[in-house]
């Protein structure tokens, strides 16, 4: 299951999952529809993200979530962002406890998220809330990942300002940050091959992933 499959890092993510030979069924669950043609892609267009039973429905036979569903904290309130970010990941969660307590979970949060609601801005401290709920959640694999600067690998029209200065200068100091393309891999990875049952990657140990 993938949410924000149109979002920067996670349209990177449903790429990566269509390429790969294992994912054999793919549930994109969003608030704006993928629009691909896809064997093995069920795209639900979905806005009960509050509704722990809506998601149920929907988790049959998956083993792997990539919560990708966020927002920039720029756009809305902080109440919605919250919204979004806690409250939203919370439900799923809930739903995953109930009908597949079995399956790794893949949060993609950011760089300074503290694991107990760190960090300087409210937008990290939210996102170190939601990282708290998933590791204090009943499944049996959970990651959290926390990339520095992403540098978008889609076309030049889904950049926003700071990626025209920013995006150059990932390429020459890879270390400052990955590309969505990049995280994807790493994620990707990660919910495959990693041996742990609980892990938050930073940046650095993203990087690792790459070769």
């Amino acid at each position: 299951m993938l949410t924000g499959a149109t979002g920067m890092v996670g349209s990177s993510v449903l790429a990566a999952l269509l390429n790969e030979k294992t994912a054999r069924e793919i549930v994109s669950l969003g608030r704006r529809p993928c629009n691909m043609n896809q064997p093995k892609l069920t795209d639900v267009r979905f806005a009960a993200f509050g509704d722990t039973q809506a998601i149920e429905a929907y988790l049959d036979g998956i083993d792997t979530v990539f919560h990708c569903l966020a927002t920039y904290s720029a756009r809305v309130s902080r109440t919605e962002y919250e919204e979004i970010t806690v409250d939203w990941m919370r439900a799923l969660l809930v739903a995953c406890e109930r009908s597949a307590p079995g399956v790794t979970f893949c949060l993609f949060s950011a760089q300074g998220a503290g694991s107990v609601g760190g960090g300087m801005s409210f937008a990290l401290k939210i996102k170190g809330e939601a990282e708290s709920k998933l590791f204090a959640s009943d499944l049996e694999r959970k990651f959290a990942f926390r990339p520095g600067y992403i540098a978008p690998s889609g076309p030049r029209n889904t950049w926003k300002k700071g990626d025209y200065l920013l995006k150059p200068l990932q390429r020459l100091m890879p270390s400052i940050g990955v590309t969505s393309d990049e995280l994807a891999h790493a994620m990707l990875q990660t919910a495959m091959h990693d041996p742990r049952r609980t892990a938050v990657l930073e940046n650095a140990e993203l990087r690792t992933l790459l070769g």
